[in-house]
């Protein structure tokens, strides 16, 4: 069974989860939507009144756009649809929920790896942690991509408890495809959740190629209709989105090479961030090019501009880096949380709140329990953090918080023991750093 018993502490922690992101909402209630969450809640109310995504307001040409993918803004268009308008402020609010689930995977992960206490302990951290809560109360996508990919490593886990893992090789696929729909780099998650379901079970390379082949094929299935639509309406294969060259085309360029203020950092491409691209649209103006055609445009610039200096890509994660784990440039940190529509003191709270976790974080990677999970577990975050040779966002930094909030867990457990003297709790009984029988075979089975 998923999920047991769940202890009222546990249910305690999610009420205060849930309570501190309402009050996040409720104090910046009347914040101006701006930027992506303007464009996401745009994309949502055209959801809302049963138009699909709105004509593209990227392209001169308009015509049909792709720039989203579509899964958040359909979430975006549900709640509007009930509230029957469009109401920013209200999908924050149903997002606190969102939020909180996210915790709720958390600790189930943590629980199922290193037992109930860890995943108690992490089940705290990531109620309360700033980041956590504050990022989750943003009009962004990873509101709902957090709990998806939180739920497909949860499902990749379960197919290695499960006398029937082929099912839950299933629902990872599906999980996997949602989010791809959500953010277009969730295509990372395939190696690990692949290698997760590769040694699921012992027993013939057939069975595992089948359950690896069945998580592929739901992943592609679940994506195929958006991919459908996309033909039909450019006449051109898009899988998912548009955005690829338009992102790519924001670092790689003259201009972001050349800034002093801040190194390698991403421009918007279509409001000319180089003469190169300042020409491309201008041709995209006379010419009348759609969406599709101008991503293509961009995109190819881009690899020309990466292969003048393919050096520069790691002068790109370099930075970057800096950017997204607050190393350094805390002006740059903060207006990128604004530019999310995070006022400047959630949004300093959420830059100085990450600093312990942090700390915590890597002060786990040290602990002897952090071999107890599967090697596969850890490439989840380490194929996310791949986001840093194309931008330094922070919201993008967002999904590997809770890998974070695990390691912090496993630094907090391992302190907590060291407290015991001679490693023996006041009750008599071992505390040192080791797992109860139990755990110790649920540690085994996920491995």
């Amino acid at each position: 069974m998923l999920i047991g018993r769940v202890p009222p502490r546990a249910w305690a922690l999610l009420a205060v989860a849930l309570v501190l992101r309402l009050v996040v909402v409720v104090t910046t209630f009347d914040t101006p939507t701006t930027l992506d969450p303007a464009d996401f809640s745009r994309n949502g109310w055209s959801f809302a009144q049963g138009h699909g995504l709105p004509p593209s307001n990227r392209a001169p040409a308009g015509g049909p756009s792709a720039f989203r993918p579509p899964a958040y803004p359909v979430f975006l268009g549900n709640v509007y649809a009930v509230v029957g308008r469009e109401a920013p402020a209200m999908a924050r609010l149903v997002q606190t929920v969102l939020g909180t689930l996210a915790v709720g995977l958390i600790g189930l992960i943590a629980a199922r790896i290193w037992g109930r206490r860890v995943g108690m302990l992490a089940l705290g951290i990531a109620a309360i942690a700033p980041p956590l809560v504050i990022l989750s109360t943003a009009l962004v996508s990873e509101a709902l991509f957090i709990p998806v990919m939180l739920a497909a490593v949860l499902a990749a886990l379960e197919a290695r408890r499960s006398s029937r893992p082929l099912r839950w090789a299933i629902v990872t696929g599906v999980l996997v495809g949602v989010a791809e729909l959500t953010r277009t780099n969730a295509l990372v998650l395939l190696p690990a959740l692949g290698l997760a379901l590769w040694t699921a079970q012992p027993g013939s390379p057939r069975r595992a190629l089948v359950r690896v082949t069945a998580m592929v094929a739901a992943a592609v299935l679940t994506v195929a209709p958006w991919t459908v639509r996309n033909w039909l309406r450019f006449h051109a294969f898009v899988p998912v989105s548009t955005e690829v060259g338009y992102t790519l085309a924001g670092t790689y360029n003259a201009a972001s090479r050349a800034d002093t203020h801040w190194p390698a950092v991403w421009k918007e491409a279509d409001h000319g961030a180089s003469r190169e691209y300042g020409a491309i649209l201008f041709y995209a103006s006379t010419q009348r090019w759609d969406e599709r055609t101008l991503g293509d445009r961009l995109l190819a610039a881009a690899i020309r501009d990466l292969g003048r200096d393919p050096a520069y890509v790691l002068q790109v994660g370099a930075w970057n880096t800096i950017r997204m784990f607050h190393l350094g440039e805390l002006d740059f940190a903060v207006k990128n949380l604004r530019d999310t529509d995070i006022p400047r003191l959630p949004a300093l709270l959420a830059i100085y709140g990450f600093y312990p976790l942090a700390i915590l974080a890597l002060a786990g990677i040290g602990t002897g329990l952090v071999r107890r999970a599967p090697a596969w577990m850890w490439l989840v975050p380490v194929s996310l953090a791949s986001a840093v040779f194309v931008t330094g966002f922070i919201r993008f930094r967002s999904p590997i918080d809770p890998f974070l909030v695990m390691l912090a867990a496993l630094a907090v457990a391992a302190a907590r023991d060291r407290r015991r003297p001679d490693g023996h709790s006041p009750h008599g009984g071992s505390r040192r750093i080791r797992l109860s029988h139990a755990d110790e075979r649920v540690a085994h089975t996920v491995r």
